[in-house]
């Protein structure tokens, strides 16, 4: 009996051993694979965390608005390493576009592998922000030196085509100097139209389209969450930049057959039907109203006011910009352990360089601090 009863515990005791050792394997492989989904995050992440905690908080940004001369402005936002190293050699404004480029240049080094693509994407709207520079100068016949000002040597371009870029005269020479670059075709392709209707629309959104088609195209094969939430970012902000070409469209007295190769299908709420019917709203609170059921509805509605009194599409464009900036950091949020610190990241630091650069050109035209924190991104009355 003794016997029997001593088996019994035995193998109920082997029992409980073989179970315990079972769930600590599952733990160990759970934890591994979490550890090994999250691992690739870590790194980025970190560096990202780090320079996060440089970014000026409410006080900072509060004493900025409210100095008394630009000369303590500059101070204040020198009292940042990252702003000082730049503001020591270039003008204000060109300073803060260039701290910006070396953001989007780390992040794209630093980014998970299967995010590179979509870093460097970002990395290279510089060039598109250069090339639409150059051609808006030489329309405008600006001196070659004061162009150099304008650049900001970050992206893919090589010194020696943007060499060639500023000696060139005119458009013609500025879609040669282009031709062993990916930016070519986008110039080429909207030459005709815009020495037809004398306007620099079609180049930038040739261009603009180019570079939001290749932007889509790096989310394609991310078929998880990150993926979902990349789609939904750059969907959005194609819709946005729609938006801005319905709009400047308008304002140039052009026709949406003019247009309707620049415009891009790929958007998250506006089909191209609905871009023909805002392209023909008589007038611009019909063109909002056509909006309603769209998340950019109260958007545009809450700017039309501003937009009655000064008659300038500007400040269409611009509540337009400010929920482009905000979305980003709303969308970090649901993805805080992979992609969520570096999108969040992204957004806060191009709000807050977009915000710098408004308060130094209010400062320059007068504004007051209480008309300046109305003007700011992300809500600082």
């Amino acid at each position: 009996m003794a016997d029997i009863f001593g088996s019994i515990t035995a193998n109920y005791i082997n029992l409980i051993l073989i179970t315990a050792v079972t769930v600590a394997l599952i733990t160990v492989l759970v934890s591994v694979k979490q550890f090994s989904a999250y691992a690739p995050y870590a790194y980025p992440n970190a560096r990202v965390m780090a320079r996060r905690g440089r970014l000026l908080d409410k006080k900072q940004i509060i004493e900025i608005i409210d100095a008394k001369k630009l000369e303590d402005m500059y101070n204040l936002v020198s009292d940042v390493p990252e702003y000082k190293k730049y503001l020591d050699k270039f003008p204000f404004e060109k300073a803060m576009d260039m701290d910006l480029a070396e953001t989007h240049q780390i992040l794209a080094k630093i980014s998970a592998k299967k995010f590179r693509e979509f870093y460097e994407v970002i990395f290279s709207k510089w060039d598109i922000q250069n090339i639409k520079t150059l051609i808006a100068a030489k329309e405008m016949a600006i001196d070659t030196e004061e162009i150099k000002e304008k650049i900001i040597p970050f992206g893919k371009l090589p010194e020696d085509i943007l060499v060639r870029l500023l000696d060139a005269e005119n458009i013609d020479e500025i879609a040669t100097a282009l031709k062993p670059t990916v930016y070519y075709e986008p110039v080429i392709e909207a030459i005709s139209l815009y020495k037809e209707k004398k306007t620099l629309l079609p180049l930038e959104a040739s261009l603009d389209k180019y570079y939001y088609e290749k932007w889509l195209e790096t989310v394609s094969e991310i078929s998880n969450d990150d993926g979902n939430v990349l789609n939904t970012l750059i969907k959005t902000k194609i819709d946005l930049l729609n938006l801005k070409i319905i709009l400047r469209a308008r304002s140039d007295g052009l026709e949406f057959k003019d247009i309707i190769e620049y415009i891009f299908a790929g958007g998250d709420q506006l089909y191209e039907w609905k871009l023909k019917e805002l392209m023909g709203a008589e007038k611009m609170v019909d063109f909002v109203d056509g909006l309603e059921g769209t998340d950019y509805s109260d958007i545009l509605k809450d700017a039309l006011t501003e937009y009655d009194k000064i008659g300038s599409i500007s400040v269409l464009e611009s509540a337009l910009d400010k929920y482009s900036m905000e979305l980003g950091v709303k969308l970090a949020k649901k993805r805080p352990s992979t992609i969520g610190p570096m999108i969040g990241f992204l957004s806060q630091k191009e709000i807050e360089t977009k915000n710098l650069k408004l308060i130094y050109q209010a400062k320059l035209e007068g504004f007051s601090p209480e008309e300046i924190r109305k003007m700011l991104i992300g809500g600082w009355t």
